[in-house]
């Protein structure tokens, strides 16, 4: 039986080093986007055009951080906010055509890296990887016990 902190160790291995390879990338490509505000983009991305609180939700950030790192990107010109015109309290925020040409060329990096970690596998393997993965991140929206 493997232990359970060698596969999480593994997960955090893979993880480190897509965060060290987008960093080369990021550089490489000149994005001007920080390593760490990339699930910003992402969550944009697919799913434009939403609501303040759902991307503090989503991308897992607090309402001040998120909003500090908006206005950082939307003074770039990467994403515009607008105030919803019957509730000014609520605020939605969308990708420019800009902003999506970064979030498809993270799409893209993605993309390779995986292509780079999963080579050896088949096309088979590479699918059933995908399913338990999926399976895994589903599982943590589940109450711990």
């Amino acid at each position: 039986m493997v232990l359970a902190s060698s596969i999480i160790g593994v997960i955090y291995h893979i993880s480190n080093n897509f965060a060290d390879y987008l960093k080369v990338e990021l550089k490489k490509r000149e994005i001007p986007i920080e390593g760490k505000h990339v699930g910003l983009f992402m969550v944009l991305f697919a799913n434009n055009n939403l609501e303040f609180k759902d991307i503090a939700y989503l991308w897992r950030k607090s309402k001040s951080t998120l909003c500090d790192v908006l206005c950082k990107y939307s003074e770039q010109g990467l994403i515009e906010k607008e105030s919803c015109t019957l509730d000014r309290r609520h605020l939605y925020v969308r990708l420019t055509e800009e902003g999506i040409k970064y979030a498809k060329d993270f799409d893209e990096i993605a993309s390779e890296f995986l292509e780079k970690i999963t080579s050896g596998l088949s096309q088979d393997q590479k699918d059933e990887l995908k399913t338990i993965l999926l399976e895994m991140k589903n599982n943590l929206k589940k109450p711990v016990k």
